[in-house]
């Protein structure tokens, strides 16, 4: 091929010569609510990103948060076993419905026909139940679920909750899971403060702040040198309590997208380190980059299309 191509470029009857390469479309899935409804994967690449993988069911990811509505069309299907540090029993049902919407954004069944598309689509789910159907919980309730998810081989904690207050419990937790091998994501808040939060603002954890559908901060999110990354989080729809779907805005809404690119590169055979590397390393550096967050807006196709370490 090459000797030929080199013998057709001396040719002076012969404008150019190359390689005739077979093109696909993208994948797009048939799920209603995409894409007319959700601009958030389409913003981070994620169709093109699929096209080279769509995670697996191998690849679990922990929901820590108010629980998740096990028989949701959606997301009954991918659950696994949970746990419920709130009432301390097996039952990880969601009374408030946020954790249900950040389910979806990470992995709802894509391609199905029904609903939306989550990030990564072939990913599991582990639910955790760590805040009550307020909304609230304990910090020792986070950390045990930290624990309980890396003890039950999770690869990706989504922490779409957060607190002014930290201790080592909490530390000694988010270093567990990343020593088992889990990559700790976790939401900025939603103060439009600089002010450190935690989770996101621990060693090794990817904080996440939000961005809108014309790709700038959202006013409502937390910001400053601390957070990494940002993703879309505001007016995300997504898997909802009742078998429904609702839009909802917050930095809660922008972790999970990046949960989910995160179980799109652990699928690829990656390294948490090289997961986590991946997704500050390829992000687009839109407005704000280097003053609201360090890297920028995730990229999903970008992160996949790097090499595996």
């Amino acid at each position: 091929m090459r000797k030929i191509l080199k013998q057709y470029s001396k040719s002076k009857l012969i404008e150019f010569a190359e390689p005739n390469h077979r093109y696909e479309a993208f994948f797009t899935p048939n799920d209603p609510f995409f894409p007319g409804y959700q601009y958030g994967p389409q913003r981070v690449e994620a169709p093109a990103a699929w096209n080279i993988t769509q995670s697996s069911a191998n690849i679990r990811i922990a929901i820590v948060d108010t629980g998740v509505q096990s028989d949701h069309p959606e997301l009954a299907g991918k659950l696994l076993p949970g746990y419920d540090y709130v009432d301390w029993d097996p039952n990880t049902s969601d009374g408030n419905g946020h954790g249900t919407h950040v389910a979806g954004i990470a992995a709802a069944a894509t391609n199905n026909g029904v609903g939306i598309a989550g990030m990564a689509p072939f990913a599991s789910i582990i639910p955790i139940r760590s805040l009550d159907n307020n909304g609230n919980g304990l910090l020792s309730s986070v950390a045990n679920g930290i624990v309980f998810a890396a003890n039950n081989g999770a690869h990706v904690v989504n922490l779409s909750l957060g607190s002014l207050a930290n201790d080592s419990f909490l530390q000694a937790a988010v270093q567990y899971a990343w020593d088992r091998g889990a990559v700790v994501i976790a939401s900025a808040g939603n103060s439009n403060s600089t002010i450190p939060v935690y989770p996101a603002s621990l060693p090794g954890v990817v904080s996440v702040a939000s961005t809108n559908s014309s790709d700038v901060k959202s006013t409502f999110s937390n910001y400053g040198t601390w957070v990494d990354v940002a993703a879309p989080g505001e007016q995300i729809l997504s898997t909802y309590t009742g078998t429904s779907y609702a839009y909802l805005s917050g930095t809660s809404m922008a972790a999970p997208h990046v949960s989910g690119l995160a179980a799109l590169l652990a699928s690829q055979g990656r390294t948490n380190t090289n997961v986590r590397d991946c997704i500050v390393f390829t992000c687009d550096p839109i407005p704000g980059t280097g003053t609201y967050w360090t890297q920028g807006r995730i990229n999903a196709l970008r992160a996949v299309q790097q090499p595996v370490l």
